[in-house]
């Protein structure tokens, strides 16, 4: 066996030499790269420092070293990314920054950096000039330690690294296969230039968008792989810069179902372990939430081990739980099935995570295990916790599948070591290929001139990258660029694109002749799609939505007297309920029937929404009615303690069972709803001598939790209507005649008071509790002769708005004669969208077709024929 050696550079051609160095059998073959061919020169376990080693003790300067210049700007975030980008530019110069004092005040920071490396770095590990140095020194061995050298289309070698190829030149025989036209007067070996060829006959592919060229990319290898001849390894797909592209080809592949291999590896954040990693800095950065540590409960391998799979079955899901203290009180009552206490194992990590970034490193040990803490580790050594988020996404892992059986998709510059029979280059627009060059932040060009400090400018270097690619004998090689950017703006082509290359123009909606998936595939073979069962009824569900005035079965319906329908009428109705009959007959179908309802997610608001607000204010009135031995002879000094304390029990309670704002804001939220409760409570005078007073009564409800006295037995059945449908419900104020002869009820609203609420009685359908609830006190209290129905605003002093004698008795007979229609027609099968079905205010539009207002245009007169017994009610005052 011989020994020799093969220096490659980038990670594809490093794979790709070692699998054909095993097909050929070449055992004596070391493939490598040259700071590991130094490293190996240099014996004596040496190894480049790497920049998960450097990173740490560059900040660790930062934060010890005072400097003359550094010194305003070293505790900005990325400093240490930035100054090791800087010296790496330097070292690979190789300038010198030890030595003769540098005239260079910048360049002297750079230098006190560099010695406080040299000083922490651990055994073993060496800066880039110092392993060339102590290579240089053992140059002796290198007949026996590297044997014959070939460099393996390596474009240029650093400035650093050359002294080195010299000295190994007087002692073993080197060539270089270098592709492009370089000046390398410099290397004294045996140069094995590659002639480029003069492409002919190139075609760049004019595509929609950055997502359309990935797109078109997956089909031209699908109709490579097709022909059955040609192998996934002779396909590579490149472009200068992955991130344009890299998200798409991502998913599309995925899609595709195609063998491809990410030589640049594949986003962190698209695997668990980077998804671990994301959830531990969502709930660290922002905050505790219900959903941030069910997410971060099922992912962390800590948490996921100590607690059973439903811990958290027992907390309501809409519950916010923002604070710690609300999580040790809402986990008191669980634990583990062996009864070991759910909060023992919860609480301490909760109060680690309310630590915020300063508790960063904490976090990562004693929540993730295996890859995910190697990435939480990586992250902080990039840059500071608190840019957590930031720095997860700009981390990848290697792609574990063999390049070498798999199309390649990486940067152009990989492919110049590992080229292919069949290349694809992307992005070949202005913005994209070439890359301008960018100034170093730290060394401008009054500091160190740029044709000092690099060897090979970016935008020369993506120059003879194309060139490479294009010009290689052995390849076919197809362009392709974008019209607009993924934002939208216009792209010029790339000034690579010469008169000689023709372009051809891809439509977004044209028919491939090979599709990349299943998708793509039923996209252009309309036929095939449209033989496919779900097709057929998505169609026909789009034609009866956007095409027919009528009524259709995709609009609404079903067949008459369904047992669903009839057992949902069967149930107690309250009139929140009998309103969305009236108003939204399907959207009562989806609700009550169906059972579709809005996910309630736990997002801390900075209010309450007008609902919540509402119920907030109810829920201040029943406990401070409970509170106070009767509310009919109770003093304001009386009624003030009872809020108080329905204050304090509510500012405690709430945040366990819903989300509420942060504490500032919740504080004022309350107070606000102490305001409008007080007006609740002491909204007139009483109605007579010796009236009776209660709040918060329910009528119609099987079992009552109320801890105060009622006007009727609570469990009293009340039946509306021709089919006698049951009622329920909670007046929220009920005054009573000691005669029981005349009784006012008062329904307080905590929304804005309409205009013109003195000529509303019943508001098309949409205000139904003044009458429907003076119907169910003729049946809870049958002597009543006078009845007097208000609704009381609590945001202003207006006096309440009444409903009493004729006006309140047509109200009632109308009310009730709509809904005996609304409900003969739905035992019918009759249930369309109503006026409701299209408010912004509900939660069901999601499931209506997206073009609301042209839906509701086409359809309108075709609903209202429909229902044509129900839509006058629509019209009502």
């Amino acid at each position: 066996m011989e020994r020799h050696t093969v220096v490659v550079e980038g990670t594809l051609a490093f794979r790709m030499q070692r699998v054909a160095a095993a097909q050929a059998g070449d055992h004596g073959l070391d493939v490598t790269t040259v700071p590991l061919l130094a490293a190996r020169l240099a014996g004596g376990f040496s190894r480049p420092a790497d920049h998960a080693t450097l990173v740490p003790i560059v900040a660790q300067a930062l934060a010890e070293t005072t400097f003359e210049e550094l010194e305003m700007v070293k505790a900005r975030p990325g400093m240490a990314r930035a100054v090791l980008a800087s010296l790496d530019r330097v070292w690979a110069a190789d300038i010198r920054l030890h030595g003769p004092p540098n005239p260079s005040a910048r360049l002297r920071d750079l230098g006190h950096i560099e010695g406080f490396l040299r000083e922490h770095l651990p055994i073993g590990a060496l800066l880039p000039g110092d392993l060339r140095d102590r290579a240089l020194a053992r140059i002796v061995h290198a007949r026996a330690v590297v044997g014959p050298l070939h460099l393996h289309r390596l474009v240029s070698v650093d400035p650093l690294w050359r002294p080195l190829i010299e000295a190994l030149s007087s002692v073993v025989e080197i060539t270089w296969d270098a592709p492009g036209t370089r000046d390398r007067t410099w290397f004294p070996g045996k140069v094995l230039a590659t002639p480029l060829q003069s492409p002919e006959h190139l075609i760049c592919e004019v595509c929609a968008d950055p997502r359309a060229e990935v797109v078109e990319a997956l089909r031209w290898a699908r109709a490579l792989l097709s022909d059955g001849v040609t192998q996934a390894s002779d396909i590579a797909i490149a472009s200068a810069d992955l991130s344009v592209w890299d998200d798409h080809m991502l998913v599309l592949a995925a899609d595709a179902d195609l063998p491809i291999h990410f030589a640049g590896g594949v986003s962190a954040l698209s695997t668990r372990a980077g998804q671990t990693c994301a959830a531990l800095a969502d709930v660290m950065i922002n905050g505790l939430s219900q959903d941030r540590i069910r997410r971060l409960s099922l992912l962390s391998p800590y948490l996921s081990e100590a607690l059973p799979a439903d811990w958290m079955k027992g907390i309501p899901t809409e519950t916010g739980l923002f604070e710690p203290e609300h999580w040790a009180r809402s986990l008191a009552t669980l634990s583990h099935s062996e009864g070991t206490p759910i909060a023992t194992t919860v609480m301490p990590v909760l109060y680690d995570l309310v630590g915020g970034a300063k508790a960063a490193v904490k976090l990562g040990k004693s929540l993730l295990r295996g890859s995910s803490l190697g990435l939480w580790q990586e992250a902080l050594r990039l840059a500071p916790a608190a840019a957590m988020e930031m720095t997860l996404t700009s981390l990848r892992i290697a792609d574990e599948s063999d390049p070498a059986n798999n199309v390649v998709w990486g940067r152009a510059v990989d492919l110049v070591g590992a080229p292919r029979k069949y290349m694809r280059l992307l992005g070949l627009s202005s913005r994209s290929w070439p890359r301008g060059d960018n100034a170093d932040p730290l060394l401008p060009e009054h500091v160190l001139n740029e044709r000092e400090l690099v060897d090979l400018p970016r935008l020369e270097h993506d120059r003879l990258t194309f060139e490479i690619l294009t010009g290689h004998p052995n390849s076919k090689v197809t362009l392709s660029r974008s019209r607009r950017s993924a934002e939208g703006a216009l792209l010029a082509k790339s000034g690579l694109l010469q008169h000689r290359v023709a372009e051809r123009l891809l439509s977004r909606t044209r028919t491939p002749e090979h599709a990349f998936s299943e998708g793509d595939r039923l996209l252009a073979r309309t036929g095939d799609a449209l033989a496919l069962p779900r097709i057929q009824s998505v169609i026909s569900c789009w034609a009866d939505w956007t095409r027919r005035l009528e009524t259709t079965p995709h609009d609404g319906g079903f067949r008459a007297h369904h047992p669903a329908i009839l057992r949902a009428l069967s149930l107690p109705q309250s009139a929140t309920s009998l309103r969305r009959l009236l108003r939204d007959p399907l959207g009562y179908v989806w609700l009550r029937v169906l059972g579709m309802t809005a996910p309630e997610l736990a997002v801390q608001p900075l209010q309450l929404d007008a609902m919540t607000f509402g119920e907030l204010v109810h829920e201040l009135l029943r406990l401070a009615v409970e509170g106070m031995p009767s509310l009919v002879s109770a003093t304001p000094e009386e009624i003030d303690s009872a809020l108080e304390a329905a204050v304090k029990s509510v500012a405690g309670d709430w945040p366990l069972t819903r989300a509420v704002p942060p504490s500032l804001l919740w504080l004022d939220t309350i107070e606000e709803a102490r305001r409008r409760a007080r007006r609740g409570l002491t909204v007139d005078d009483r109605f007579g001598p010796g009236t009776q007073s209660f709040s918060e009564v329910p009528f119609g409800t099987p079992e009552s939790q109320a801890k105060h006295s009622v006007p009727w037995p609570e469990n009293q059945q009340v039946l509306i209507g021709r089919f006698g449908i049951p009622l329920k419900g909670r007046i929220d104020r009920v005054d009573v005649k000691p005669d029981r002869r005349g009784v006012r009820m008062s329904d307080y609203k905590t929304g804005k008071t309409p205009r013109d609420l003195r000529d509303v009685v019943l508001g098309g359908g949409a205000e139904v509790q003044r009458a429907l609830y003076a119907v169910a006190i003729k049946q809870l209290i049958p002597e009543a002769s006078t009845i007097i129905s208000r609704l009381v605003y609590l945001d202003t002093i207006d006096p309440p708005a009444r409903l009493e004698g004729d006006v309140l008795e047509r109200a009632e007979q109308t009310l009730l004669r709509f809904i005996d229609i609304a409900i003969e027609g739905l035992r019918a099968g009759i249930a369309y969208p109503g006026p409701d079905a299209f408010a912004g205010y509900n939660q069901l539009r999601i499931a209506l077709p997206a073009a609301l207002d042209r839906y509701q245009g086409r359809k309108g007169e075709g609903f209202n024929a429909v229902q044509h017994k129900l839509a006058p009610l629509w019209r009502e005052l």
